[in-house]
């Protein structure tokens, strides 16, 4: 695997994925770093999330991207040939996508929901708007959190199951007119915990590791990440719950609780405001951060799939980026519109592979 330990894609086909109709991507005698150029529009991105599609069943792109399928097709069709660690044989896996719904395949095994610890390729993605991940919703980044918890924490998928299940109960009581809303409160309470505590051990490994690698970077001085549990400090959930019943009934859902936390980046305690570029260099270093954290527990190395990460950074800060993403053993899809190579190859002791994406065609 020249080096590699984790999973190496070696072929790529993609058939009718919104605008690549057909591309055959053969990386078998490639380097470790593939980097895509192109235009913007090009499909460059389309080609990492045909490979976030592979590995997690569903698209890294919200809405407004519009349908996966081609216009003027009924299916969407990618293959993935890949050799997973210390394994003999090649693997493969499929997704399809029509008018009856998604689907995934490996190796000719139809796979329901797996768990992210039994899922056979394991990717780590930036992609092209960091921002939203920092100053959006919570729930993308509690999805950010949780996705890394589940590698090192396997019985938190079931536990997530469980107190959103207990979560409705709860709320259709309240709406209700909370008559009957004692009688989900421990087993809710109880839920809450379990997640938290989960949680929080894996946040203080991050937290340190993340803490570490924001060194190289003066724009983030005297940042830390910060978890919110989703109720206050040193107060029992059942506490917050009681007083805040009126509320609750008023307002038809329950209002502190495990389904209520959020991960920040502050510094004092005040939301740090970065400019784009900085903001993915945050989301890079916390993901770079996650992996050490489950590379300690054991973990292969993910598959990382980076949109675009140099773009609106100083040659300075770029270089230093590139350094710290310079992990030789793991595989690397790069796309950017530069056909330069700039400080991409300060990372790297191997010679890129380039491809160029042009009105959804690959030339190499």
């Amino acid at each position: 695997m020249d080096g590699l330990k984790g999973p190496r894609l070696l072929t790529l086909r993609i058939r009718n994925l919104r605008n690549l109709r057909s591309v055959d991507l053969d990386l078998r005698e490639k380097s470790h770093r593939i980097l895509l150029t192109g235009a913007n529009g090009a499909g460059k991105t389309t080609l990492l999330e045909a490979v976030y599609l592979l590995a997690r069943g569903r698209s890294f792109r919200g809405r407004k991207a519009g349908s996966l399928t081609t216009d003027g097709e009924c299916r969407t069709l990618i293959e993935g040939r890949f050799r997973e660690v210390d394994s003999p044989s090649d693997s493969i896996l499929v997704f399809e996508r029509s008018g009856r719904g998604s689907s995934r395949r490996y190796n000719s095994v139809v796979m329901g929901s797996l768990p992210p610890s039994d899922s056979p390729l394991r990717v780590k993605l930036v992609g092209e708007n960091p921002q939203i991940l920092l100053e959006g919703e919570p729930t993308l980044r509690r999805g950010l959190l949780d996705w890394n918890v589940f590698h090192v924490e396997h019985q938190l998928g079931r536990l997530r199951a469980d107190l959103r299940r207990v979560l409705a109960q709860r709320n259709a009581a309240l709406r209700q007119g909370g008559a009957r809303v004692s009688a989900w409160n421990p087993a809710f309470v109880d839920l809450s915990d379990q997640i938290t505590a989960k949680r929080e051990d894996f946040h203080e490994r991050w937290r340190s590791q993340f803490r570490s690698l924001a060194e190289d970077f003066a724009f983030l001085d005297g940042c830390d990440l910060f978890f919110d549990r989703g109720w206050p400090k040193d107060t029992g959930l059942l506490d917050v719950l009681e007083r805040g019943r009126s509320t609750e009934i008023q307002r038809g859902q329950t209002l502190a609780g495990a389904h209520r936390a959020d991960i920040k980046i502050s510094r004092e305690g005040s939301p740090s405001r970065l400019s784009r570029g900085q903001a993915k260099v945050a989301v890079c270093l916390l993901q770079l951060a996650a992996e050490r954290v489950h590379r300690m527990t054991g973990l292969a190395p993910s598959l990382w799939l980076l949109d675009d990460v140099d773009a609106e950074l100083d040659k300075g800060t770029a270089d230093r980026l590139w350094r710290v993403l310079g992990e030789p053993d793991a595989q690397q899809l790069i796309s950017r519109l530069s056909t330069e190579p700039g400080g991409i190859d300060e990372g790297s002791t191997m010679p890129d592979t380039m491809f160029h994406v042009e009105h959804g065609t690959l030339k190499p």
